[in-house]
């Protein structure tokens, strides 16, 4: 099992010259996760040494800017760079809305599919499950419908050293 959690900004709904508005990037087994995407993400994401192209989920806690801003750049510059794999959202229902707008408004469609999943659940439910890898919502109390994320490996073989 691999796990490697990078915090690219947290703490900071504005950005500042040592904080950074919320993104983590999480990368489990292989699998690269992007935790919220505040504006500067797309710098942090490159200081950190971390590959574009290998991000295929996005998952969205709020629709509150310092969590999403920087999320329609991202999806522009996948775009530059030639990405042709799908790329998932997982988000609160109207992220679909803000985001397709913006890029319609900026006639900057992608080339590659987007694939919304907007959350309405009010409990937990799991969201993503690819047999190695659940993601589960943890619905939080704020001044708007927000989630909390739960990933969890499924048990691997177990190896007896004989």
């Amino acid at each position: 099992m691999s796990l490697r959690l990078t915090i690219l900004g947290c703490h900071s709904a504005t950005p500042r010259s040592m904080a950074h508005p919320t993104a983590q990037h999480l990368e489990i087994n292989g699998e690269h996760l992007l935790i919220d995407c505040a504006e500067g993400t797309q710098m942090q994401l490159r200081k950190f040494g971390v590959k574009f192209s290998r991000i295929k989920h996005v998952f969205i806690s709020h629709l509150h800017g310092d969590h999403f801003f920087g999320l329609p750049g991202l999806i522009a510059t996948f775009r530059l760079l030639g990405m042709e794999k799908p790329l998932h959202i997982y988000g609160p229902k109207g992220i679909k809305e803000a985001i397709t707008l913006l890029l319609k408004l900026g006639d900057s469609w992608t080339s590659y599919p987007l694939h919304f999943h907007e959350l309405t659940a009010t409990g937990p439910e799991v969201i993503f499950d690819d047999g190695t890898l659940s993601v589960k919502t943890l619905p939080l109390d704020h001044r708007v419908y927000t989630n909390g994320f739960l990933f969890e490996l499924s048990p691997g073989e177990r190896r007896l050293r004989i």
